[in-house]
């Protein structure tokens, strides 16, 4: 847990920066590789960018819904990008608002409003990102009025979520994959000395473990089963071998089925910050 605001924030702005300079990255933007519409410098940009929100969310100064608009507003001052980071400013703001204690970042959920709800919604409509067909108040159509009239709060919507949809579920859940994925990257980390295959290697092991809701949401399930097995076969092999050279190959083929796994970037994104609050240095 972090002493005070400027490090709980800075801790925020320093996940988002190590998660996009990993390399490999399988499927994703990193340094090496960008997408016609979404570059490397775009998650630099709405990294820093996002700087004094954070800081105004660790003062709690921000509710969760207000922190979640401002940081997709003030992100996108900096870019001309779509959706850069709307799912890890979703799991980021109440981690920052508790300053790294998930105890009280699930306090914080939980009290979240159906203003909060509103909020979101806009931040999701500024930002256009991508989500999966749900069968009742999905973010893709106009569900404010229903909101407002239910009064429906923030975990509470999250709840509503497909199964598949593990960014909902961490807010729902008390943030269990984030917390799981934070041992993770002391583990690789304490084996190999290495902030970034410890980053990686967490990636990869959500990725062989889980079926991302982007690519569920961009190419249907199949397709998202497809990218999990290949990762689950990459990591056996690493695992035999220790040849990290696996993991580019990986990247490849990830590219070339045309998805990115963005929503296990954001999980990962979450798990750097625990780690943070934990102390993780190097």
């Amino acid at each position: 847990m972090f002493e005070n605001a400027v490090d709980a924030a800075i801790a925020a702005v320093s996940s988002l920066l190590l998660e996009v300079s990993s390399n490999p990255k399988p499927g994703n933007v990193d340094r090496d590789h960008n997408f016609p519409d979404l570059r490397y410098e775009h998650f630099i940009m709405s990294s820093v960018a996002s700087y004094p929100i954070f800081l105004d969310i660790g003062m709690r100064k921000k509710s969760f819904g207000k922190g979640v608009l401002e940081l997709v507003k003030n992100s996108m001052k900096w870019h001309k990008a779509k959706n850069v980071h709307f799912g890890a400013f979703l799991l980021l703001t109440p981690l920052v608002h508790s300053w790294g204690d998930v105890e009280e970042a699930k306090r914080f959920i939980e009290e979240a409003d159906y203003r909060d709800s509103l909020l979101i919604k806009k931040a999701f409509d500024l930002s256009r990102a991508r989500v999966m067909e749900t069968k009742e108040l999905s973010l893709k159509d106009r569900v404010e009025d229903e909101i407002v009239r239910k009064k429906i709060g923030v975990r509470e919507w999250m709840e509503m979520a497909p199964k598949e949809n593990f960014i909902a579920a961490e807010l729902v859940n008390g943030y269990e994959l984030s917390i799981r994925g934070s041992r993770l990257i002391f583990d690789y980390f304490e084996r190999f000395r290495d902030p970034n295959k410890a980053i990686v290697l967490t990636f990869v092991t959500f990725l062989s473990e889980l079926l991302d809701p982007l690519i569920i949401a961009k190419k249907g399930i199949k397709c998202a089963e497809k990218v999990r097995n290949l990762a689950r076969s990459s990591l056996e092999f690493f695992k035999e071998t220790e040849n990290f050279a696996v993991f580019y190959e990986l990247d490849s083929k990830i590219l070339k089925i045309g998805v990115n796994p963005g929503s296990v970037a954001d999980l990962v994104i979450s798990s750097i910050y625990l780690s943070l609050s934990e102390g993780w240095i190097w």
